[in-house]
């Protein structure tokens, strides 16, 4: 019997470490991103990768968790076509942008945003934040308003994301661990697990063709993972992403199918948000900016001209 259970144990231990040893001494090549844009800088010693198309107003683009500024780019053409300047911004840690130095919370996010929109000398801004990066937006709103004109939110955490169902604590922080650290090690694992994520987020709408490339892409840049895992312990309540007492126009997207940010979000940031209005998509989940990229354009565009 206790020959039986070593056995399994020196099976568990090989299952476990020989495929990560594998594929650190066999990487598979690398996806890459799209080309890079100009680097703005946003803190001492630490620049974000930007892309920008169009000329007009100024549209400043927040991406979510994980994502890069390339998720806005059908949006982007779209909103140039429209009349608009679009820019849109690796947040640090991910994309093309300089790995983390300090805790990225969304006050530190916040801080880089302001930042940049001074670097860039940008004003009258329309401000558009989606998912994680709705929270950037808020937080930098509250925090500095003089560059800004309005706020949009796409799919934006808020008030009550803190509530959405999700596993226990304890499971969480194991996931995020060792097990996300394991999988990250172990490509085609870490592919099929965000094959089934990805699903997730898309639903009830269909996978854009292309995205899991660029998802992949970013995964695969060295600082990408722990920016993300830190991120995921970010939104318990702590965050101020409460728009109460914002003094901007607040145009507010949310997919009612929407998986990862329940509607229910969306409705508490049209409630708290002293002058803003909801558009509920209908059938929409969370990936408007690559499921409904021209409506997203129109709303923004008819918003911004207000």
């Amino acid at each position: 019997m206790f020959r039986l259970i070593r056995i399994l144990l020196v099976l568990v231990v090989m299952a476990l470490v020989l495929p990560p040893l594998y594929f650190a001494l066999f990487p598979p090549a690398d996806p890459d991103l799209p080309p890079p844009g100009r680097r703005v800088e946003v803190a001492p010693g630490v620049e974000v990768n930007l892309i920008e198309t169009g000329h007009g107003p100024p549209v400043v683009l927040v991406h979510g968790h994980p994502g890069s500024a390339y998720d806005w780019r059908s949006v982007m053409d779209a909103l140039a076509k429209r009349g608009h300047h679009a820019l849109a911004y690796d947040r640090v840690g991910y994309g093309r942008s300089d790995a983390r130095i300090v805790a990225p919370l969304v006050d530190a996010n916040a801080n880089e945003l302001l930042a940049f929109l001074a670097a860039e000398n940008l004003r009258d801004v329309t401000l558009v934040g989606w998912s994680y990066g709705g929270g950037t937006s808020i937080a930098a709103a509250k925090k500095e308003a003089s560059r800004l004109a309005r706020v949009v939110l796409v799919g934006s955490v808020g008030p009550g994301i803190e509530n959405r169902p999700a596993p226990p604590q304890w499971l969480m922080e194991l996931m995020v661990g060792p097990v996300l650290s394991w999988v990250s090690a172990v490509p085609p694992v870490a592919a099929r697990l965000r094959g089934s994520t990805t699903a997730l987020a898309f639903e009830p709408e269909l996978i854009t063709p292309g995205y899991r490339a660029l998802l992949d892409a970013n995964f695969a840049a060295p600082h990408t993972l722990e920016t993300f895992r830190n991120e995921g312990r970010d939104l318990d309540g702590r965050a101020d992403i409460d728009p109460s007492g914002l003094q901007l126009p607040v145009l507010v997207i949310q997919g009612d199918g929407d998986r990862l940010v329940p509607a229910s979000v969306g409705e508490a940031l049209h409630r708290l948000a002293p002058d803003s209005e909801l558009w509920m998509v209908p059938g929409g989940g969370h990936m408007l900016p690559f499921t409904r990229s021209e409506a997203l354009a129109d709303r923004i565009a008819g918003f911004a001209g207000r």
